[in-house]
């Protein structure tokens, strides 16, 4: 019977063009990212010339990351299925309302507890170097982010997983607690653990099992999966139909990254030829000590000597410098509007204005073709609902809000919130236009403030239907009380002026 190790064996030989390329884009890039095959950890890195492909992968995963994770607001938000508001007759209640609200602040609270940022981070420079990245969302809400030389995949011609294996080193002391730890394995003794994932049928359909295996012995008890519920993410950056890996980002410019690698090279080379001169001095120079006397010369000593014969040697060929400067340049222009080096971004504060977002995220998308909304359906929903879910097991949200969509604040939705608000505040100003009586009469006060303080995220200061009901009964009882007590203070202010 075959193992985990076998398989993992078998299949590494379909990923071996995709896991060259992905080295060779580290190369130009950063090698950190995915290091030659033999180099050990604490080997030394070979480093390009030029860091244009490295910052420029970079500010590409840092704006990303920007993108799917804004700064001071939800990257999510609660929606209830059409089914279930035509029940409501299309009408969301406040209270509800207000209620997933507050479960969206719930769920950005977890996401900044469990750093999400820095594992996003990390999955995106993964995903444009490399263009396939696995990423394992922890029971804790954590995420754990495999790269391409630790794991293999087969997948259908529509792209869905069939099988997966990963191989991962692990010790006593780091194994993580689902996996059981060989017998006589201590302390720093390493071992690989493969976690092996293939999709099987049962009786009441399809699901994912999920086997651990050490030394090919079972290493842990077997996890079954629904399609949906799989926390293991094996993601692509483009795909192409009948391909198991994806393409990188990276590779798209790798002519031109190598390109400007050379001529880099040839530069700093040039430059150093040039810094360098050197005085010849003829064999047969008259003249006792002539080249001892050259070399301890300081600048301006006056030497007898016979100018024939001594000649200084330099680099000279400027044409040719110009030349590779000039394509250099070109290079850099190219490459730095490929990366979006040239754009300012989205600003990291807490209110961003919705022209801000949107030129952001159109730029996004014109650029990178629309990657940006496949890995928001693919990352970030995923993400999200597994999240949701392990919170709802942790008794983090209640039950309830299963029945609830949540959908991703990325691309076009991102201009949901802010745009409710904008509506809130024109409604307004038009009433107020029309007079007061018309306010007063056509709108619904309450529940355009309801709308108002959910869009800004402060659904935690709005009172629900009970506690409003409470504070005018208590107002009621105060107006009552005054009423009450007026006639009698009159008297008692008259009968002291008798």
């Amino acid at each position: 019977m075959v193992d985990a190790a076998e398989r993992y064996q078998y299949l590494a030989r379909d990923r071996e063009q995709f896991l060259q390329r992905a080295r060779h884009n580290a190369l130009l890039t950063l090698p950190s990212l995915m290091a030659l095959d033999g180099k050990r950890r604490d080997a030394h890195l070979i480093e390009p010339f030029q860091g244009l492909g490295g910052a420029g992968i970079t500010h590409l995963a840092s704006r990303l990351t920007l993108a799917f994770l804004p700064a001071g607001r939800p990257h999510m938000r609660f929606d209830l299925p059409a089914r279930v508001q035509m029940t409501m007759e299309g009408k969301t209640p406040p209270d509800l309302q207000r209620g997933l609200s507050l479960s969206e602040q719930l769920v950005q609270r977890e996401t900044e507890d469990k750093d999400w940022r820095p594992s996003t981070l990390m999955s995106v420079l993964q995903l444009l170097c490399a263009g396939n990245v696995c990423e394992h969302v922890l029971p804790d809400n954590t995420i754990r982010v495999i790269r391409l030389d630790r794991f293999v995949v087969r997948r259908s011609y529509r792209g869905g997983l069939i099988e997966a294996v990963l191989c991962e080193p692990e010790t006593a002391d780091t194994a993580p607690p689902w996996i059981t730890v060989p017998a006589g394995k201590d302390g720093d003794d390493e071992f690989n653990v493969y976690t092996w994932i293939k999709i099987v049928r049962k009786e009441g359909g399809v699901v994912y099992r999920v086997e651990f295996e050490v030394d090919g012995m079972p290493a842990g008890e077997a996890q079954e999966y629904s399609l949906e519920d799989l926390p293991w993410l094996f993601l692509r950056w483009s795909s192409s139909p009948g391909e198991d890996y994806g393409r990188a980002k990276v590779s798209e410019h790798a002519a031109d990254l190598r390109t400007l690698d050379n001529l880099v090279k040839a530069l700093i080379e040039g430059a150093a030829m040039a810094s360098r001169n050197v005085v010849l001095v003829r064999p047969s120079a008259t003249g006792a000590g002539l080249k001892r006397r050259l070399a301890e010369a300081n600048n301006g000593d006056v030497l007898m000597a016979d100018p024939e014969s001594v000649e200084l040697k330099s680099f000279e060929n400027f044409p040719g410098h110009q030349i590779t400067m000039a394509q250099v340049e070109k290079l850099q222009e190219q490459l730095a509007r490929a990366f979006l080096l040239l754009s300012a971004g989205q600003r990291d504060a807490e209110r961003v204005t919705a022209t801000e977002i949107q030129r952001d995220l159109q730029e996004l998308e014109a650029a990178l073709g629309g990657n940006f909304s496949v890995l928001n359906s693919t990352m970030m929903e995923r993400r999200t609902r597994l999240l949701v879910k392990n919170m709802v097991r942790d008794a983090a949200l209640p039950p309830i809000i299963l029945t609830a969509s949540p959908t991703v604040l990325t691309g076009v939705e991102a201009l949901s919130r802010e745009r409710d608000v904008n509506r809130v505040v024109q409604l307004a100003e038009i009433a107020n236009m029309l007079g007061p009586d018309t306010s007063q009469v056509v709108l619904k006060r309450t529940d355009l403030m309801y709308r108002a303080a959910i869009g800004l995220g402060l659904a935690d200061v709005v009172n629900s239907q009970e506690e409003m009901q409470a504070e005018q009964e208590r107002l009621q009882q105060l107006q009552l009380l005054q009423q009450i007590a007026g006639p009698a203070a009159q008297a008692a202010m008259k009968g002291g002026e008798q």
